[in-house]
């Protein structure tokens, strides 16, 4: 994908964001498609209980009909993840049918098997490789040889031009990767995304404690991946994370895993509302529909509505109707910083950076 074509999807999303924000009527602008419950991987702390429900996954004709009716209600870009969107058999056909109605499309993957797929990739505008630290600290997160895989996949996408990032949970196992991840960040010329798990099921609590950092190791992470961004010019512009919100995140009120919840008072409005479940949604590979992962393990918290049951206006309009007003994740606020002067010039910069792999 051209470098114009990447900047004009851009466009259209912030145009949707500064239009939501105006009007405060939410639509799908965003949305993340689980494509498949299968998976060739099972990451420890991965919030999709991967390779269970695969037999319910929604085909690819399921699939096309829910990408054109987004795009009816005002989609403007979709992200195919898992599982493993590799895995899915559609992949090629679902990707034709979004570009041909000028949806932005980016990928999700593991990057196993992804030059089988090189033309179905060459359709899409940019893809994220999951990468959690060097080779024994990621495949303690994701398993053996799965760093193998994603560095090669990393080459592969540089080789062919198609934009590309990284992804990188962070844990206990990999929270001292912050030095090599972007020391190779740096000399790969890839951008990249630092997130902290969602919370676990409640029969994975052992789990959680295993790998989730504490309140203290989350504020010394973000503390150190903020000195980094401001010692050294070249490694700042690759993380894809504003000085700005790092410190909004640093003064995160409440303890990480925990949601700040509305008041009786608070009133639901574009300027004080979490961008998830009002423009972004997640879909799930059953067609249950999400705001955001950090919801997905809290059935006491939100129950989705599927897309099949009961059709995707009322799943969307149950995923807006939240009680929930923000939680540790930087994904939105940095989408709400876009829609100021000092954000959309840093995102247009990001942008030609990746298409240009410089």
């Amino acid at each position: 994908m051209g470098i114009l074509n990447l900047l004009a999807n851009r466009i259209k999303i912030v145009a949707g964001l500064f239009k939501y924000q105006k009007t405060g009527k939410p639509k799908p602008i965003f949305a993340h498609l689980l494509l498949t419950n299968r998976c060739n991987l099972d990451c420890r702390y991965c919030f999709v209980d991967v390779n269970t429900i695969h037999k319910s996954d929604l085909q690819l004709e399921e699939w096309k009909k829910i990408i054109s009716q987004l795009y009816e209600r005002g989609c403007v870009s979709i992200t195919l993840m898992g599982g493993e969107p590799l895995l899915f058999s559609g992949l090629d056909d679902l990707a034709t049918h979004a570009k041909s109605l000028g949806l932005n499309v980016d990928l999700i993957t593991n990057g196993i098997g992804i030059e089988k797929h090189i033309d179905t990739i060459l359709k899409i505008d940019s893809v994220m490789v999951s990468i959690d630290g060097n080779e024994q600290e990621n495949d303690i997160n994701r398993g053996k040889r799965s760093f193998f895989y994603a560095n090669k996949a990393i080459k592969l996408l540089k080789e062919k031009n198609i934009p590309v990032r990284i992804n990188c949970v962070v844990t206990h196992q990999n929270k001292n990767a912050i030095p090599w991840l972007l020391k190779y960040a740096k000399e790969s010329i890839t951008p990249v995304t630092f997130n902290l798990p969602s919370d676990f099921p409640s029969g994975a609590k052992d789990l959680e404690k295993e790998v989730m950092l504490n309140d203290e190791e989350v504020r010394e992470f973000y503390s150190h991946l903020l000195e980094y961004k401001q010692n050294d010019k070249k490694i700042s512009s690759l993380i894809l994370a504003s000085d700005e919100i790092i410190n909004q995140t640093l003064a995160y009120p409440v303890p990480y895993k925990e949601i700040i919840w509305r008041t009786a008072d608070d009133q639901m409005n574009s300027n004080n509302t979490c961008l998830f479940g009002q423009i972004w949604v997640h879909i799930n590979s059953n067609g249950d529909i999400y705001p955001c992962s950090q919801l997905w393990n809290t059935p006491d918290k939100f129950q989705p509505k599927n897309v099949r049951k009961d059709g995707l206006d009322s799943a969307l309009e149950n995923a807006r109707n939240l009680k929930c007003k923000s939680c540790f994740c930087l994904a939105p606020a940095e989408w709400k910083r876009t829609m100021t002067p000092k954000g959309m010039l840093k995102g247009a910069r990001v942008t030609i950076a990746q298409s240009l792999g410089i």
